[in-house]
């Protein structure tokens, strides 16, 4: 009966860590369908459950295909990927499974060896039987998080702090496995058995919870990183508004001398010079033209930014369409301005750049009720791939910073944004919530 127990304990130590893998191998590269948080933690316990029985019965072969059906299942109707084709989303979670069956046996396999090399015989069939689990589950955190996640995330390289965690992990793994060897033979109580067994589930969860970290705090750096560039770039997008406002507002300056250049011309009327009048009116017209910006809304910073826009779109040969509505956008930060339209407009005209005809941006911006409602739409090639709803940029990994930014400004201020492709049109919508 204790055996049974003590075997009960390990097959649920055993599909715990599978199911954790799994689960984030899945979650990590697609998202999920519905928004019910609810619902998947049910699936995932339930799941796992039903795993858990299933082990318990020992057939080898039912065990593998109850793990790749019902994985397979939920993979494919809970989560989606629109990047990756549909045949592959079927086959990745198999070849997950192979992969990590593998890498057990071979776990159980390296055992063995040791065991042999030095001549350690007489196991009971249960501690054999736990120290074989202990063993596989070892080798598969260590393949997955050293080597699987950073394939299928194109991430080969490491940070020597990393590095330097993931090392220290896997010495310690060794070390306490050496230690365990060392004494399975000398074992003859339940006690002692039951601490060894206890002491091996907590060396496992401490790698699997010390390997994730070691791969979040590399994430986490990463981000700090792209917050460096967002804040560099929002500054620099702001300082360069703020410049071209003062340059406005020294244009306004210098329209007030117009008074005087309405004298010159009233003094030629007067001498009977009309023509010559019309001629100096004409050029003063001329001159002063460049000076005006069309006032699109109250907010100064966003005139000068939509008039720069219109400019760069028109040397473009692009057609810059504008409908802005009674708008009050005080409540945003001038560089939040600057950041959200500065950086959809630059997309949209990129966009434009690599279309060869029928270059167009339309923009609206108006106010229903309590929200500001904001479509940006314009002709734009095919999108060759998406992550997370969002486009990623053919530009390389350094790259779609900008739509980043904007994604943090509109989520402070209780929005959304819904990005959209068709007929060679993109469009992005936005709703802010005052």
């Amino acid at each position: 009966m204790e055996d049974y127990i003590f075997f009960i304990f390990g097959t649920v130590i055993s599909c715990l860590i599978n199911s954790l893998i799994l689960f984030q191998f899945i979650e990590e590269k697609n998202e999920r369908i519905y928004a019910n948080r609810w619902l998947y933690f049910l699936v995932k316990t339930g799941l796992y459950l039903v795993i858990v029985c299933i082990n318990v019965i020992q057939q080898p072969v039912i065990n593998f295909a109850s793990w790749i059906i019902l994985f397979g299942i939920v993979n494919y109707a809970l989560y989606e990927n629109t990047n990756i084709k549909n045949i592959y989303r079927v086959l990745e979670v198999p070849v997950l499974i192979s992969i990590l069956t593998v890498c057990e046996t071979v776990g159980v396999f390296t055992l063995e060896f040791i065991l042999w090399k030095l001549g350690i015989h007489n196991i009971q069939a249960i501690m054999m039987e736990s120290m074989e689990i202990t063993f596989s589950k070892l080798f598969v955190l260590i393949f997955y998080y050293l080597v699987i996640s950073k394939l299928w995330r194109d991430d080969l390289t490491l940070t020597k702090p990393q590095f330097l965690v993931e090392v220290i992990i896997i010495l310690f793994s060794i070390a306490d496995l050496a230690v365990i060897i060392s004494v399975i033979s000398k074992i003859t109580s339940n006690t002692e058995f039951i601490l060894l067994l206890i002491n091996m589930a907590f060396m496992l969860f401490a790698d699997l919870y010390f390997l994730y970290f070691a791969r979040f705090a590399e994430k986490y750096n990463q981000l700090k990183v792209k917050l460096r560039l967002l804040e560099q770039q929002s500054l620099l997008q702001y300082e360069y508004y703020a410049e071209q406002e003062e340059k406005y507002n020294e244009s306004v300056k210098i329209l007030h001398d117009v008074n005087k250049h309405i004298k010159m011309i009233e003094n030629m009327y007067q001498a009977k010079e009309e023509e010559i009048a019309i001629t100096y009116t004409q050029e003063i017209s001329e001159m002063l033209l460049p000076l005006a910006l069309e006032e699109y809304t109250n907010n100064p910073i966003l005139n000068v930014l939509l008039n720069d826009k219109k400019k760069i779109a028109n040397f473009h040969n692009i057609r810059f369409g504008l409908e802005v509505g009674s708008v009050d956008l005080s409540f945003m930060e001038p560089i939040e301005v600057t950041t959200v339209f500065g950086n959809l407009l630059d997309n949209a005209i990129e966009a434009c750049d690599m279309v060869s005809q029928n270059k167009y941006i339309e923009m609206k911006l108006d106010r229903y009720n309590d929200f500001i409602v904001v479509n940006i739409s314009n002709s734009s090639m095919p999108i060759e791939k998406w992550n997370h709803d969002k486009p990623v940029s053919r530009k390389g990994k350094n790259h779609g910073i900008g739509l980043l930014n904007v994604e943090n400004i509109i989520k402070k201020y209780n929005g959304c944004m819904v990005l959209e492709e068709e007929a060679m049109k993109f469009s992005c919508k936005i709703i802010f919530n005052q």
